[in-house]
């Protein structure tokens, strides 16, 4: 069915009308001459309408007056009477054929040329390269090739690290990649010196002349990679900023003493409470006693929240807790006083350890006073650190 409306618009029909008495006969006559009607049928005001191919209403005029039936035209449809109507607009048709040529003439040239991605290399600088090499407002694009282009402007402006160009209409689009340039400082000459006194665990010289080996104990001061050197003895000083990997191993120690007889105090069960309002850098006791009772005790002190805090006043309720203590002597054992002075001890050096470096090992060393009484623990903490730090040389 779609193809064979497709068909009739090709060839082009007509809508007709019927008008007569002996209509049905003058249908039944083109049936009987096998012209061809379709889509007959009777309108509301009893009108007769159908269709007809061009051919076929040519061939209804003898059987139109053999019936007394008269056709007339209602409408034409079809690429013949649109042509037709087309072929008497002549001017209409040579506008409309020469707009759709400039529109392929004009998308046909490239009209303008951008520059996108560039900071210190010229706009015009770029443009002036793509102008020799045939990319400019003007030129058709079927002669431009863009990956051409691309390898052409890249070796053309070697301040550039990377040029592409694409074709956006009628618009040619330059986006480059400017090269980093960097300048490199010119460093001092000089030694690499010890920061720190230990003993050399690694050393690497990639500029200068290694004084050290793995193994050897250095001082705070001492060159480890020098950057004045000659090759032999009667070769010129040859200066340099010395460089390299200098680790050694850092030991940090910390002291602590305990005791196996010592004084503890002990509560005894007895307290008072006093409470106190605070204002400001004043107190106030408004109930308990203002001092402890206790020649020995030990204090708790609690800041309790009051409801009018909320509004600004600057007023705190605190309690201060006294809890009597008396003096009492306790025995540990060696091992237990031992270990308490390694814990102090050990907390000592690790406070001396610079930030982010870690411990690699740990020894204790015991020590039981003449006292009989009181041990003494060393802590040595060992860390490898790169201890190398520049120091440039002074001219004389």
């Amino acid at each position: 069915m779609l193809f064979e409306r497709i068909f009739l618009l090709l060839v082009g029909y007509l809508s007709i009308r019927f008008q007569g008495r002996r209509v049905e006969r003058f249908i039944n006559l083109c049936l009987q001459e096998e012209i061809p009607v379709w889509d007959i049928y009777t309108t509301r005001n009893g009108m007769v309408v159908g269709k007809t191919s061009i051919t076929g209403f040519k061939q209804m005029r003898l059987v139109a007056r053999r019936s007394g039936v008269r056709v007339r035209i209602i409408r034409r449809r079809g690429l013949p009477f649109l042509l037709a109507r087309l072929w008497k607009r002549t001017a209409f048709v040579c506008g409309a054929f020469l707009f759709i040529l400039s529109l392929y003439v004009l998308g046909s040239i490239v009209w303008f040329v951008e520059v996108k991605g560039n900071e210190e290399v010229p706009t015009a600088t770029v443009l002036q390269a793509a102008a020799e090499l045939g990319l400019r407002p003007g030129v058709y694009r079927k002669h431009l090739v863009p990956s051409h282009l691309s390898r052409s402007l890249a070796i053309k402006l070697p301040e550039l690290s990377w040029v592409g160009v694409e074709m956006k209409g009628s618009c040619a689009v330059i986006e480059v990649v400017e090269k980093q340039l960097v300048t490199r400082k010119e460093k001092p000459f000089g030694h690499v010196v010890a920061a720190k006194s230990g003993v050399i665990t690694k050393i690497v010289a990639t500029h200068g002349k290694a004084m050290v080996k793995a193994g050897d104990t250095v001082e705070q001061g001492q060159i480890l990679i020098s950057g004045a050197f000659s090759a032999d003895e009667d070769a010129e000083v040859r200066y340099v900023h010395a460089e390299g990997i200098t680790e050694a191993n850092i030991w940090y120690d910390g002291i602590a003493t305990s005791s196996k007889q010592r004084v503890a105090q002990v509560r005894t069960g007895r307290q008072v409470i006093s409470e106190v309002l605070v204002l400001g850098d004043k107190e106030l006791v408004f109930a308990g006693p203002a001092a402890p009772p206790f020649m020995l005790y030990e204090e708790d002190c609690q800041d309790l929240p009051l409801f009018w805090r909320d509004i600004g006043l600057a007023v705190e309720h605190r309690r201060r807790i006294y809890f009597e203590v008396v003096e009492e002597m306790q025995s540990v054992s060696l091992e237990e006083a031992a270990a308490e002075a390694a814990r102090a001890a050990e907390e000592l050096a690790l406070a001396k350890l610079p930030e982010a470096v870690e411990p690699t090992a740990t020894h204790f060393r015991e020590e039981l006073l003449p006292d009989q009484n009181t041990v003494r623990v060393q802590a040595i903490i060992e860390t490898v650190e790169s201890i190398g730090e520049f120091v440039a040389l002074v001219a004389e």
